[in-house]
């Protein structure tokens, strides 16, 4: 009995402490509330409002006005309050900005403002349009209560909102080498071949020190030819690369596919332990650093599958 309330108040516990945990701040960039016809007047006076409403919420790091005012005019954005969510993609790259407030005042009467707030976000284009109406005459109340609206929306809508946060390299490796339970650990040789579209091969440098400084991280031994010692276990496998073009939808950003396909082998017995393939995409600036990306994170996917049969 004693156990079992034990195990209910560390759990009520952990629960208590992952409720308590406090979230990282959202960064927000509030676009043009701009307003047409007889509420264009309206526009500027809403958009700074909700701006200086949000700037107190501490769970939210506003974009600064002039920094994103900056970026827009670089990027020759119009200011219309309709934002497509490839253009919203592109500010949040810009800005850093993981979520993106725009919207428009309408004048439905003669002293009746309706104001229209879109929220979206940057990384997953979701769309969240809280609204509300109300007398002119009452601009700052509606702005107070469009702002408030505005907070609890990214706050209840933030998993929508925001991608969850990539596992970095080294969490990853550490994840791969934790799930290997086994103590055998054979030796291990490692040889793939990187072709092209013109049918040239030569060793992929990238795929095989990738699949070498992960086994010897797990504590297998890595062998070559050059090595006294023969492989218990040999990996042979082809890495292939595509290269598309720059995409103005991508922000002018290139994007390169990998794709890694390997046998596992036992050398003495010619036993195939297993035949596995990769694929992963990379975006960046860079030719080479996006075709090292790409590479790395096809092998790292391979390695999480490839290890822990190595180690039976």
């Amino acid at each position: 009995m004693k156990a079992i309330l034990s195990i209910i108040l560390n759990l009520s516990v952990a629960i208590l402490v992952a409720h308590a945990a406090p979230q990282p701040p959202i960064t927000v960039a509030v676009y043009d509330l701009s307003g047409e016809g007889d509420a264009e007047s309206y526009g500027n006076k809403v958009t700074a409002l909700v701006t200086a409403d949000l700037t107190a919420e501490t769970n939210l790091v506003m974009v600064e006005r002039a920094e994103l005012n900056k970026a827009l005019r670089e990027q020759a954005f119009g200011v219309s309050g309709i934002v497509s969510s490839d253009a919203a993609a592109k500010i949040g790259q810009i800005t850093g900005a993981k979520v993106l407030v725009v919207g428009q005042v309408i004048k439905t009467g003669e002293n009746h403002l309706v104001i229209v707030a879109e929220i979206i976000g940057t990384e997953t284009a979701r769309l969240f349009a809280p609204t509300v109406d109300g007398p002119a005459d009452n601009l700052l109340e509606l702005t107070s209560e469009l702002s408030a609206k505005i907070a609890r929306t990214i706050s209840d809508q933030a998993t929508n909102l925001v991608m969850p946060p990539e596992e970095s390299h080294e969490a990853r490796l550490e994840r791969i080498i934790k799930s290997i339970h086994s103590t055998n650990r054979p030796n291990v040789s490692v040889y793939i071949l990187q072709y092209n579209r013109y049918g040239t091969r030569w060793p992929d440098v990238v795929a095989e020190n990738e699949f070498g400084a992960l086994l010897l991280k797990a504590g297998f031994e890595v062998v070559d030819n050059n090595s006294d010692q023969k492989p218990d276990i040999e990996i042979i496998g082809e890495a292939v690369t595509s290269w598309g073009e720059a995409s103005p939808a991508r922000g002018g950003l290139l994007s390169i596919n990998a794709s890694v396909e390997v046998k596992i082998q036992e050398k003495k017995t010619g036993k195939i332990i297993a035949f596995d393939r990769q694929e992963s995409a990379a975006i960046g600036a860079g030719e080479t650093v996006v075709d090292q990306t790409a590479q790395v994170n096809a092998v790292d996917a391979l390695a999480e599958r490839v290890l822990p049969l190595l180690a039976k």
